[in-house]
């Protein structure tokens, strides 16, 4: 029954591993170590031996092989990883530039497949680079430190290495002969303090002397009562472990580039709200400029409607059949210089409202100063080419004819319904002489009628109040054509102001929920392999 559990397990571990690789290769990521512990499930069990160089490796190899088959030296004598396996006759297969599979007659290899590797203190780099990569195929690690010098700063940083594995751990010192009773205790509290600093667990830590066969007999009855009683489950956990190191640098790459996006779609958000802003400033600043326009027909009201209280009475009653003279008086004293003031406010708002555009591309593009070194971390940032790129090619100029085209097309069938053929400058021109002579007619008429009939209040207000209604209508017309062409002007300037980002800010939206579901799904394979792995651990004898 627990053989088949143990399979059933085993089943579970290969159909994780095999979902992590597709996971981890959609990410880009190198899945070399898991796939390479998808092929270990299948094979012998792994016992690797790491450590510096001259710590003693070789020599308690051949301790624990019970004969000198290993060559020893004070130097660096692995160059390579080797795999001892067992053999009737001593063999070498190359495996690779970085391995060989060497046989030994040795009965310990009938059970396990012990690994020797180069040094891990980097005196020749290779060395430790080779040990790094295999360190993920181990089934059981023994790591041995030499007795004259315990747990120096490159085994810690190894140990660290170690950790993020979870591989079981068995520690080594070797050459206890060369110390006394005192130094070994004092070697033992030691290596046992830093250990379990570095490692954050206690692990099973033996005093050995490979040279003289001192403690090598308590390390073998470990390591055959392990592989008699755990082999199997220790196998399957090992490559959980690896997966867990995979998945936790995966996880943490992928909050790095999540963060990263989050990053990016702020400064879309940023963009967003700045359109907001110069949306509503735009139409509060256009208010006012509206307002100014108004003022100028209220002074033409005003002047008008003291120009009735001075010409239109009983004394000028013949003053008043000279219609050109009432022109003349009108224009000068009514219109006066409005037409200008009426074309430069004009003027002066649909400068304005086209320059609107290009205060917003600006403005984006201060508020992107702020990413300048993360941009320039990145590499090129096209959001900021694309509106210099915008700015540099906008014309307020060619805007502004724009605009205008669009009042003047809006002010058709209106008061000023001259502005279809001539311009609004010229048709606020002919408006005022129109009003003029309106005035002029309305005036003559007036007098005539006095003449038969005192009707002269009556007939001044009808005047007066058709005098304030053209004028209204043509103030009403005006502003109904520019408030259609601050909302057109706004809506071509929205689309072209999100056309530049909202492209690329989707694509980014996009691709933080595509993370976003790796994340999940990482997670989701992270909590498989720890409840196998804590399965697997509770279920030890």
């Amino acid at each position: 029954m627990e053989t088949a559990r143990l399979e059933r397990r085993a089943d579970e571990v290969r159909t994780l591993l095999a979902e992590a690789i597709e996971h981890l290769g959609r990410l880009g990521r190198d899945a070399r170590d898991l796939k390479q512990a998808l092929r270990d499930l299948e094979g012998p069990f792994l016992l690797v031996v790491a450590g510096e160089f001259n710590s003693g490796k070789s020599s308690l190899l051949n301790a624990l092989l019970g004969q000198p088959l290993l060559k020893e030296g004070v130097t660096p004598t692995t160059d390579r990883i080797q795999l001892l396996a067992y053999g009737e006759q001593i063999a070498e297969e190359p495996l690779g530039p970085d391995a060989a599979l060497i046989r030994l007659p040795a009965p310990l290899l009938k059970t396990v497949r012990l690994v020797d590797t180069p040094g891990t203190n980097a005196v020749i780099e290779r060395h430790q680079i080779l040990t790094e990569r295999f360190l993920p195929r181990a089934d059981l690690l023994l790591f041995v430190t030499s007795a004259d010098r315990p747990f120096t700063e490159s085994e810690r940083r190894f140990l660290a290495l170690v950790k993020g594995f979870n591989k079981p751990l068995a520690l080594v010192v070797n050459k206890i002969d060369l110390l006394d009773e005192a130094g070994r205790a004092e070697v033992h509290h030691f290596v046992k303090a830093q250990s379990e600093r570095t490692l954050g667990l206690k692990v099973p830590l033996f005093l050995v002397s490979a040279r003289t066969g001192e403690g090598v007999k308590d390390l073998e009855d470990y390591i055959e009562n392990l592989l008699a009683t755990d082999a199997s489950r220790i196998k399957l956990g090992s490559p959980l472990g690896v997966l867990l190191h995979h998945l936790d640098a995966a996880r943490a790459e992928l909050e790095r580039r999540v963060k990263a996006l989050d990053e990016e779609l702020e400064r879309c958000r940023a963009l967003e709200s700045l359109w907001a802003r110069h949306e509503r400033q735009t139409r509060e600043e256009f208010e006012a400029r509206l307002a100014a326009l108004s003022e100028v027909f209220r002074a033409i009201e005003r002047r008008g409607e003291r120009w009735f209280d001075v010409h239109v009475r009983l004394s000028r009653i013949f003053e008043l059949l000279n219609a050109r003279a009432v022109e003349a008086s009108f224009k000068e004293e009514v219109i006066a210089d409005a037409e200008r003031q009426l074309t430069n406010a004009l003027s002066a708002s649909l400068a304005w409202l086209a320059r609107r555009e290009r205060d917003l591309l600006a403005a984006a593009l201060e508020l992107l100063k702020v990413e300048k070194a993360s941009a320039e971390a990145r590499g090129e940032d096209d959001l900021r080419a694309q509106l210099e790129a915008a700015l540099r090619h906008f014309s307020p100029e060619a805007e502004a004819r724009l605009v205008q085209g669009e009042v003047e097309a809006a002010l058709k069938a209106t008061a000023l319904a001259e502005a279809g053929a001539v311009g609004i400058g010229a048709a606020l021109a002919l408006f005022l002489h129109g009003l003029a002579a309106d005035i002029t007619g309305l005036t003559a008429g007036l007098a005539a009628a006095i003449l038969g009939l005192s009707v002269l209040p009556r007939k001044k207000a009808a005047a007066l109040r058709r005098f304030r209604a053209r004028l209204a209508e043509a103030e009403a017309a005006l502003k109904r054509a520019l408030m259609a062409a601050l909302e057109d002007e706004l809506e071509r300037s929205k689309a072209r102001f999100f056309s530049i980002f909202s492209p690329t800010c989707e694509a980014q939206a996009a691709r933080r929920e595509r993370l976003a579901e790796e994340q999940a799904a990482l997670a989701a394979l992270a909590q498989k392999a720890q409840d196998l792995l804590a399965e697997l651990q509770a279920a030890k004898k």
